[in-house]
């Protein structure tokens, strides 16, 4: 038996026909058992933030009607798929936890991380209820249970860093049982603090809790079903012609996931990694469509060859004067970084230093009106665009070759990674929508197929 996680995002559960979809999958993926991790159904999530925010300023009839309405876009699913009276007491349960959770906040007019991760954790219970109910309808074996059972972390609310030695420890029972042919559902994206608090793992968390689970049970095998083709050379809505990636190492599909990506986030690339499993991105409206593999091997590639362009806009370049120390230089790095900035690289030379920052939350762009008010220069409006493939670690010469094309291009900076699969470089975020496609059509070659390395 080969052991597989498959992993369902939000759009992928979003409705009865994504739900039959995925049902649809799940038993022709795993018919001999398996593990099946789901996010919350599309917008839950944006739904109970919306709750807790009002909850948080202590406006309770808000937070009433944003529960309200999750809950009916929820029963008109389960009705579609005549489950209600299947999931009515597991899903009674759970919003009776979120409107005491949202009462608490509401009379205190706080909303503490603890509590804000208390209440994001019942949008993927309520979603894994209903999959396991719907396997079960039709007659495919499955059984709930619960991720905090085996998806240990610290206690960094929001941003909660997982314990892979107690997650492996935690997770035997479940090996066992799939060993025996149990489909078991759980919910991706949270886990448990070492006092047995709800925790979340952050951005592409529930991918994330897939490729944990993944190592901790020895598959050999994650699946992500999203809704598109697997990983594609370049952003479809800039570039029509772009195509999926039938395979792709996990260096590079570290660097895409660093320089913008979407599909894969660099959290739930780690666990592979390590393991050294499969991990494969499908589509769940195109089950039969091209899928990615992402391989710990890389795949063999030309010399030079690039297999993809990536970019990330809305950066901002905060550059420091000569003569400002290291010490200085990293004390600013780790503040930014403490109030959500994202970096995408920090030059430094004789000349002063450069960062180039993705502002993610409203902490991070005060900090950033603080340094801008105490006299530091700042640039809006940039992007970073990366080409990326195993190519370029064969010639790390094709680089500059590449490079050279953008000599009439307002470029603020290169940027390098350790794996040197990947140049990156910063650009006026107005040039994308030129530069993207060009550099496609200039830089990227489709073989007929990508051959993995090894026997």
């Amino acid at each position: 038996m080969t052991l597989k996680v498959l992993k369902f995002g939000g759009s992928s559960v979003g409705n009865a026909e994504a739900l039959l979809r995925a049902a649809a999958i799940i038993r022709a993926e795993l018919p001999e058992g398996g593990l099946v991790v789901v996010s919350a159904m599309k917008g839950a999530t944006d739904g109970i933030l919306a709750a807790v925010e009002a909850a948080g300023r202590s406006d309770g009839a808000a937070a009433r009607r944003a529960q309200e309405g999750i809950r009916r876009r929820h029963e008109q699913a389960a009705n579609a798929l005549e489950l209600l009276g299947a999931v009515e007491a597991p899903w009674n349960d759970l919003f009776e936890r979120l409107s005491n959770l949202l009462a608490g906040m509401a009379m205190l007019g706080e909303a503490t991380p603890r509590a804000r991760d208390a209440a994001l954790g019942v949008g993927e219970s309520l979603s894994a209820h209903l999959v396991t109910a719907l396997l079960e309808r039709g007659g495919t074996g499955a059984r709930f249970r619960d991720a905090r059972a085996v998806l240990k972390t610290d206690a960094r609310f929001g941003q909660a860093r997982p314990q892979p030695a107690l997650i492996r420890r935690a997770a035997e029972p479940w090996r066992r049982d799939i060993a025996r042919g149990a489909r078991i559902i759980t919910q991706g994206f949270i886990g448990e603090s070492p006092d047995g608090a709800t925790t979340t793992l952050g951005r592409g968390g529930s991918d994330t809790s897939a490729t944990l689970l993944g190592e901790a049970l020895g598959a050999e095998e994650v699946q992500i079903w999203t809704d598109v083709d697997g990983v594609l050379s370049a952003d479809p809505s800039l570039v029509p012609e772009a195509r999926p990636l039938p395979v792709m190492s996990l260096a590079e599909a570290t660097a895409l996931s660093a320089f913008g990506a979407k599909v894969l986030h660099a959290d739930s690339l780690a666990p592979l990694a390590r393991a050294g499993f499969r991990l494969v991105v499908a589509n769940t409206l195109r089950p039969e469509a091209s899928r990615t593999s992402v391989l710990a091997a890389p795949p063999l590639r030309a010399p030079g060859e690039v297999t993809s362009v990536a970019y990330k806009e809305g950066l901002t370049l905060l550059r420091l004067p000569a003569g400002t120390r290291l010490d200085e230089i990293l004390q600013h790095a780790s503040s930014l970084d403490e109030a959500g900035a994202r970096r995408f690289g920090l030059l430094a030379n004789p000349e002063g230093a450069l960062m180039a920052l993705l502002p993610e939350t409203p902490a991070a762009e005060s900090r950033l009106a603080a340094m801008e008010a105490e006299g530091f220069e700042l640039q809006r409006g940039w992007a970073v665009v990366a080409l990326v493939g195993e190519g370029l670690r064969q010639d790390p010469g094709a680089a500059l070759r590449l490079l050279a094309a953008l000599r009439h291009e307002p470029i603020g900076g290169l940027l390098t990674g350790s794996s040197g699969v990947s140049v990156a470089f910063l650009v006026p975020e107005a040039r994308l929508p030129d530069l993207i496609p060009s550099l496609h059509a200039a830089c990227i070659a489709f073989p007929e197929e990508a051959v993995p390395a090894g026997p």
